[in-house]
């Protein structure tokens, strides 16, 4: 069988609290999976001589069958069908789809059916034209009103889609970034070998179906891409538009399965009975909504993280301003405690611990051309109001092993400068490694990088003036994000009015990616 491997092979990478309090579950569960291709719960329960009620009992053992790569389903008589899930081949990118993809993302158009589709919801809910007058003008107010109470601090901070035309203006102003975001970000989880070719997904907190509508487009593009769905919201009116969107636009498409959404709120996690074993679970632009500190949000990771198989990754994307995208570094940071480790984008070069606190990292792709809905709304002279075209987000990936986008390893030894040293070397040249954590954040006439190493406390920019650039150099100007670059006789400054350090390429700068074998480190 498949999950003879079951317990031995996966204990010393999982953290002892994620199993049951009694050990003889865990010797049950292994003679079960080790013995039969399948079984009911109700059985394992009469041998483990359990009181539960059987959907308790399931909740309890989510983690251990993630951890055996075991999925569930409810059967007929009120039980439970325990099953084996064969570990998929990660998914091949083939070269035409991967063009064609490219070429959609960069161009920026968004989806004519997905349009369609979002126009026919708004026809539903109002019973008029989506593109009439007054629908239009109430779309507009509920517009401002969610970006009034987005830029609001602390408890005054209420963000909700309760109400009919929230759900609208989100569907009007935010889907379609996020649905083109998604697609952006499956696209980089498959290039770095987390897709597989059949994967079990899950999207908490997925709204009108983002994740779900872009997994559709992938698979349309990428015939070797399969993929069974869940998804979790808990507004009764993004469930409205869920159901109508999503089984439609995903209409005939053999390779997906997409279950019906679970309504719940995603900070009941640890108590939800929701799928396991998963190869992906996507947290989307749902942290900044969760009212409390880093810890509650880290609390939500933790429990959906439990959820993944072995080897499969838990994605987290927030929005592009200083204070979500700063909270998102100290949430993950917060849950690295509870076993899980950084894939991407970060690079922990010197194995030390990284200061979040101030790390304000973002990532840009193509801008999206402004749909039928967007020009309505705006018309000739409030483009900026309700054109909602800039794909900007900030994400982490997180895995239960070691894997890492860059697995790279500075020796102790290494002839670089440590980012936490550079205030003892302002106004000298020296030689450091670090990960471009941005892209150009300057202007034309002065280039500007952000840059970690994992053991700063303040910013550090490096800085590169039009003027200075040579063929030595220039390599700063088209280093992929989260990509790690040396650069050789940089000078070290201090910007007062930024409160942090700036490495200044000059003529004599020498910038190179740096490349090496998995677990190789850098000399």
């Amino acid at each position: 069988m498949h999950h003879r491997r079951c317990l031995k092979s996966l204990m010393p990478a999982v953290n002892q609290t994620e199993f049951m309090t009694a050990a003889g579950w865990r010797e049950t569960l292994m003679d079960f999976c080790a013995s039969r291709e399948e079984f009911l719960l109700s059985d394992y329960a009469a041998r483990i001589h359990s009181d539960y009620k059987l959907p308790e009992l399931l909740i309890m053992l989510l983690p251990l069958l993630s951890l055996h790569r075991l999925g569930w389903e409810k059967t007929a008589a009120k039980d439970f069908r325990i099953f084996s899930i064969p570990r998929p081949e990660p998914l091949t990118l083939q070269k035409e789809p991967l063009k064609n993809m490219e070429a959609y993302l960069s161009h920026g158009e968004f989806d004519e059916e997905l349009q369609s589709l979002i126009e026919q919801f708004i026809g539903q809910v109002t019973g008029k034209a989506w593109d009439d007058p007054v629908v239009l003008e109430r779309i507009r107010s509920a517009i401002m009103q969610q970006k009034g109470q987005y830029w609001k601090e602390g408890r005054a901070r209420k963000i909700g889609y309760r109400k009919g035309y929230a759900v609208l203006a989100y569907l009007s102003y935010h889907a379609p970034v996020y649905i083109v975001q998604s697609l952006h970000l499956l696209l980089m989880l498959a290039r770095d070998g987390l897709l597989p070719s059949r994967a079990r997904i899950l999207d908490a907190g997925t709204g009108p179906g983002a994740l779900p509508l872009a997994a559709t487009m992938f698979a349309r593009m990428f015939p070797a891409f399969s993929a069974e769905i869940f998804a979790v919201e808990r507004a009764d009116s993004f469930m409205e538009a869920y159901r109508f969107i999503v089984p439609r636009y995903a209409s005939g498409i053999s390779s997906l399965t997409i279950h019906p959404p679970l309504q719940a709120d995603i900070r009941d996690a640890a108590s939800l009975p929701l799928p396991s074993s998963l190869d992906l679970i996507v947290l989307q632009n749902v942290l900044n909504e969760i009212p409390g500190r880093s810890a509650e949000k880290a609390a939500v990771i933790t429990a959906f993280s439990r959820l993944l198989a072995p080897d499969g990754s838990l994605l987290i994307v927030e929005p592009a301003d200083r204070e979500n995208s700063t909270r998102l570094r100290i949430s993950v940071a917060s849950a690295l405690s509870e076993g899980l480790h950084i894939h991407s984008p970060c690079t922990v070069l010197r194995q030390r611990r990284c200061y979040p606190e101030r790390c304000w990292s973002f990532i840009g792709q193509p801008p999206l051309r402004p749909t039928r809905l967007m020009l309505r709304l705006s018309g000739e002279r409030e483009t900026y109001r309700f054109q909602n075209i800039d794909i900007k987000y900030s994400y982490a990936v997180m895995v239960r092993d070691d894997r890492k986008r860059h697995p790279f390893i500075l020796p102790k030894d290494a002839p670089y400068l440590p980012f936490s040293s550079l205030s003892r070397h302002t106004g000298k040249r020296v030689n450091v490694v670090g990960t471009v954590m941005s892209g150009n954040i300057g202007d034309g006439e002065t280039h500007v990088f952000l840059l970690c190493d994992g053991t700063q406390s303040i910013p550090v920019y490096a800085v590169l003036p039009r003027y200075h650039l040579t063929s030595e150099n220039r390599y700063l100007l088209t280093a992929p994000y989260s990509s790690v670059i040396e650069l050789r006789q940089v000078l070290v400054r201090f910007n007062e009015n930024h409160q942090a350090h700036n490495l200044l390429v000059s003529r004599r700068t020498r910038i190179r990616p740096v490349e090496r074998e998995c677990g190789e480190p850098i000399q």
